[in-house]
């Protein structure tokens, strides 16, 4: 539920974003909604950038740097709802001991979420770390934001 929420608040910021960099805003906003994650480093990675942006480290360092953070992030949103989702049940039991299985359960998911987060953040950053191309440079503006500039000249 509260995941849906976040990438439903990061679809329309794109929504927004994509239209002031003349990107493909329906497309990008639908497939943030629908595959958040995994689609939203993407797009930052390749969105046009505007005038005095920069973009370093190439295509495939850009989406993992931003899938990190992305998922960093929902991780967050994931250990939240468990903990509250555990209070609920607690506050819910009379016994002691259902209690106290309830917290025991809690905090054996919570480490395996942060587990989980742990394994995917050091394989990503490491293969990032492979990918990037120091070389590379981008300067904003690029894609069709360059070419109003031009036609403006």
């Amino acid at each position: 539920m509260w995941y849906l929420i976040l990438y439903a608040i990061f679809a329309i910021w794109v929504l927004v974003d994509a239209g002031k960099r003349k990107n493909n805003r329906i497309v990008w906003s639908l497939a943030t909604l629908g595959l958040g994650p995994l689609v939203l480093p993407v797009y930052f990675a390749k969105r046009n950038l505007k005038d005095g942006e920069t973009r370093e480290g190439g295509f495939g360092w850009n989406v993992l740097k931003n899938f990190t953070l992305l998922w960093t992030l929902t991780i967050l949103i994931w250990g939240i709802a468990g903990m509250v989702g555990v209070s609920v049940i607690v506050g819910e039991t009379g016994d002691g001991v259902e209690q106290a299985g309830a917290v025991i359960g809690g905090a054996i998911g919570l480490g395996m979420i942060a587990l989980l987060w742990f394994v995917v953040v050091v394989a990503a950053l490491l293969l990032g770390m492979f990918l990037k191309k120091t070389g590379v440079v981008e300067k904003g503006p690029t894609g069709l934001l360059a070419a109003n500039t031009k036609d403006q000249e």
